[in-house]
């Protein structure tokens, strides 16, 4: 019977928790907070976060499946750092879920949708127009969710979100670049410009082309070690 199921039972207190110390290590790693190759010594995040060590510790490991974190032997977890192939993997996995998410949108999204993100692209432009990194990060989190939501395909949309922590460290560097926002920003009105007239095939190369844009930045930025 399933009542007899007791390990079932879900403990609400200690999952929150879990989710917390999570949140808080992944933030810390996207922006730069901890830095790439740094060591992650379970005793002194567990007074970092005053938390157990267990909390800490699959934390960790759940960070490790998203590949923010490595493990190298006697060494322990260190924060995962990224070569010019990762990057050029990453990306180019990136660009071609991307382009057919916009092509999608354009086939499957309804005028409201549409219209949702528009507003976003405009929100976007504000946040670039007074340099909020924060908000330009965040904005641009809502235009990719409203994309993909809208594209209609559920497995486009997992298929980018177990690549969604690495994008967003290298996301987080590529906007800091000199000049790259205006560069992000004008790529990003060119989708949605496609998008508005109902252009699948424009909207897959628009994305594309603004993913391949981000990718050479990040290249380049690894090739002057910023990893």
């Amino acid at each position: 019977m399933i009542s007899d199921l007791a390990d079932l039972k879900v403990t609400r207190n200690t999952i929150t928790l879990r989710q917390i110390v999570l949140d808080k290590l992944r933030d810390a790693i996207i922006s730069t907070q901890l830095k790439p190759g740094q060591r992650l010594v379970e005793r002194e995040l567990c007074k970092v976060l005053d938390v157990s060590r267990t909390s800490v510790r699959e934390a960790l490991r759940h960070l490790e499946s998203e590949g923010l974190v490595q493990y190298a032997g006697q060494r322990g977890p260190s924060v995962t750092v990224l070569n010019a192939l990762d990057i050029k993997n990453i990306y180019e996995l990136r660009a071609a879920l991307e382009g057919l998410a916009g092509e999608l949108f354009c086939i499957r999204a309804n005028n409201e949708q549409v219209r949702l993100l528009q507003e976003t692209t405009h929100a976007l432009k504000t946040a670039f127009d007074q340099s909020e990194v924060s908000e330009i990060l965040a904005c641009t989190k809502d235009f990719y969710d409203q994309l993909l939501e809208g594209s209609g395909n559920a497995e486009v949309a997992n298929a980018l979100n177990r690549l969604l922590a690495r994008i967003m460290v290298l996301r987080a560097g590529t906007i800091a670049q000199a000049g790259r926002w205006k560069d992000s920003l004008k790529e990003m009105q060119a989708i949605m410009e496609a998008i508005s007239k109902r252009d699948a095939e424009a909207a897959r190369k628009a994305c594309v082309a603004h993913v391949q844009a981000a990718g050479n930045i990040a290249l380049q930025q690894i090739s002057k070690g910023y990893n």
